[in-house]
Formats: structure tokens, C-alpha cells, sequence
């Protein structure tokens, strides 16, 4: 009789539906970016350099956590760890919210930054552990952008036109304490297959790793998700300096979200058929024509047509980025050096953005946005090349 292999517990909803959720949170502070850093500027009365600053500060905290869990992920007790997270994500939230100083609100977002990063690389792990992660990682992307969409529907006619910065930090910590009630599921191990190589195992692996086209993969990650964040973070700005209404704006950001999930649903249902490299360079076209449409004095129309065609190329864009980096990876243990890629981006393109908005104008950060997004493409094709296929 032959023997049939023994199901994967990781297949099950009650884990799956755990680390969605968790995943939820570790990305609710970039999906409401751009509404977090206009109700910081507007109440505290901060400079475009320094909310892209506050930006930066948080994933620093987040990029720190990354790396380090390298060495915990698979070591801790998820469930203790994400019961211990949480809280210090939402206290650094909170803390920030009602600080009147702004180095205690840098301190602060850093803190809450790494305990997002850790809840997410938790739950990223989690489904790294079922049998089809790919499957899984596409439904992880769309199901990341809801709780942002709804928030951006809800928060700027709600707590955030009463209350102002502390209204969307208080929506923020609403909607982290309600995911978190789907995560009483979620495993305390992952499988037992998955247990970390000894260090002279992992040396012999990176000594067969082909590094050239691996580093180019991450650096193609890396510029492309700079730009991406550098111009999500100032949508909105963009648009308040245009005397958008609020209101408009913040509905046309959650329906960027859905543009984000549509552009990342479509990317799982591509899979193999193009492979990475042709479906990525036509993300960088989508985006730049995303910021010629946003250049100049636009009407909103056209403002709106900008955002949503930015937001589909970054949510189609990425996964094909990381899925290359994957596919260059060796053995696949080395794709998680794409999460502090991504981290470094969020970190960079903000801090950028805002310091050349305040030097210059929204017109340079187009223009540098575009620049970036050609070397992206470049590093991504230099990848395939080295590679050889």
C-alpha cells in the first residue's frame, strides 16, 4: 500500500484565519498612512520633512524587529509573543497621540513600528507553514487592505474630523483590538519540519547561493517599495494642497486600497503564466504613468485616475517583486531578506519625499519617484540577466 502523506494542521481555518488577521495589524499603520501624517501635520503643525521623518521612525522600530526575528520567529511562543506585541504596539500608538513633544512621538512610532513588524512576521511565517504559501500570501495582501479601506471611509468623517490626530489613533487601536479577537487561534509553533538550520548549515547554503542576482532581486524590492511609499505617504498632501475637500480625499484613498487589492488579486491569479520580470516591468510602466497623471494642477478627476493607477501598480508590482527574489532564493529560506528590503523602502521614501517637498516641491518628488522606479526596473531586468532565465 502506498502511504499517503498526513495533512498539513496548517491548512485549517483556525490557523489561517489567525495569521490573516495578525497580518491585518502588522499592516494597518502603512494602509493609513497618508491619513495618519496629514492629521499629525495638520494638529501639530509639522513640516513636510518631519512627518516623513515620523515615517522613517516608525520603520525603523519595524525594520530592527525584522531582523531581529530572524533569530525568535521560530524560537518564541507565537501566541505569547503576539499576546505581548499587540499591547506594545497600541501603547506606542497611544503614547504618540497624546505627546505634545515631537521627539517623544518619533520615540514612540518607533516602538509601535516594531511591534507591528513583529505581529506581522508572525503572521507571515504562520502561512509560510501551510501547503500552498503562495495561495496564501495573495489572499494575505487583499485581505490586509480592508480594515484600512474601511477605516479611511469612516475615520475622516468621524473621529478624525472631531478629534483630529488622536480620532484616527484611537480608530487605529479600535480596529487592532477587534482583529486581534480572531487571533485566540493561532498556533504557539510552527510545523516541525521547519526548525531552524545549525549556523554550519546555514553556511553551506549561502555558500551555493547565487548572491549577484539575489541582491539585485532585493534592490529592485527595495527602490521600487521606496518610491511606492514615498508617494503614498504624500497622496494626500498632494491632494490637500490642491484644496481637495477631505472628505473626497479620504474616500478616494480607501478606494485606492481597493485598487491595491484588485492589482494584487490579479498578480495571484497571473502566477507563472508571464513569470516576474515581463509582469513587474509593466508595473513601472502603470507608475509612471501614474506620475505624469499626477503632475501639474489636476483636477481632482484626473487626481483621483492618478492615485487609483498608483495604487494598482504598487499592489501588482510587489508581490511579482518579492515572487522573483523567491524564485532567485537558492533553497527559499533567504526570501525573508525581502522584508527588511520592503522595511528600508518604507523607511527611506517617506523621509525623502518630505525633504524634497519641503526644498523644492511635489514636482521634484514626481520627478525623483520616476527616477527610482527606472532603476527598480533596471536592477529587476540586471537580476533576470545574472540569473540567466
Amino acid at each position: 500500500m502506498v502511504p499517503t502523506a498526513s495533512p498539513n494542521p496548517f491548512d485549517r481555518a483556525r490557523v489561517i484565519v489567525p495569521a490573516l488577521a495578525i497580518s491585518a495589524i502588522g499592516a494597518l499603520f502603512y494602509n493609513l498612512l497618508p491619513l495618519y501624517l496629514g492629521a499629525a501635520q495638520d494638529d501639530r503643525g509639522l513640516g513636510n520633512q518631519e512627518i516623513g521623518f515620523l515615517t522613517a521612525a516608525f520603520f525603523l522600530g519595524y525594520n530592527l524587529v525584522t531582523i531581529w526575528a530572524f533569530f525568535w520567529i521560530r524560537r518564541w511562543n507565537w501566541r505569547k509573543a503576539t499576546a505581548v506585541w499587540i499591547p506594545v504596539a497600541l501603547l506606542g500608538l497611544m503614547a504618540g497621540a497624546f505627546s505634545g513633544s515631537y521627539g517623544v512621538l518619533l520615540l514612540t512610532t518607533a516602538v509601535s513600528g516594531g511591534g507591528f513588524a513583529a505581529v506581522y512576521g508572525i503572521g507571515t511565517t504562520v502561512l509560510a507553514d501551510t501547503s500552498n504559501p503562495a495561495r496564501w500570501y495573495g489572499v494575505k495582501i487583499a485581505a490586509e487592505a480592508f480594515p484600512g479601506a474601511i477605516l479611511l471611509f469612516v475615520l475622516p468623517a468621524t473621529l478624525a474630523g472631531s478629534h483630529g490626530f488622536a480620532g484616527v489613533v484611537a480608530g487605529m487601536a479600535a480596529m487592532v483590538v477587534l482583529l486581534s479577537l480572531a487571533a485566540f487561534t493561532l498556533p504557539a509553533a510552527g510545523r516541525h519540519d521547519q526548525n531552524m538550520l545549525t549556523e554550519e548549515e546555514v553556511a553551506q547554503q549561502l555558500e551555493g547561493l547565487d548572491r549577484r542576482a539575489v541582491w539585485a532581486g532585493l534592490i529592485a524590492t527595495f527602490t521600487f517599495f521606496s518610491a511606492a511609499s514615498g508617494m503614498w505617504a504624500f497622496i494626500e498632501r498632494m491632494g490637500a494642497t490642491r484644496d481637495f475637500s477631505a472628505a473626497s480625499i479620504g474616500n478616494l484613498l480607501a478606494a485606492s486600497l481597493v485598487a491595491a487589492t484588485i492589482g494584487s488579486l490579479i498578480t495571484a491569479w497571473l502566477g507563472k503564466r508571464f513569470g516576474n520580470t515581463h509582469p513587474f516591468v509593466f508595473t513601472g510602466c502603470l507608475f509612471l504613468l501614474a506620475l505624469y497623471l499626477l503632475a501639474g494642477e489636476p483636477a481632482f478627476e484626473i487626481y483621483a485616475l492618478g492615485t487609483a493607477v498608483l495604487t494598482f501598480a504598487i499592489g501588482m508590482g510587489l508581490p511579482f517583486a518579492v515572487a522573483e527574489v523567491a524564485r532567485l532564493d537558492a533553497d527559499g529560506r533567504f526570501v525573508i531578506l525581502s522584508v527588511p528590503a520592503i522595511g528600508f523602502g518604507a523607511m527611506l521614501g517617506p523621509a525623502a519625499a518630505g525633504t524634497l517637498a519641503d526644498a523644492g516641491s511635489f514636482a521634484v518628488v514626481l520627478v525623483v519617484a520616476a527616477a527610482t522606479i527606472v532603476c527598480s526596473v533596471i536592477a529587476m531586468l540586471v537580476a533576470r540577466a545574472v540569473h540567466g532565465r
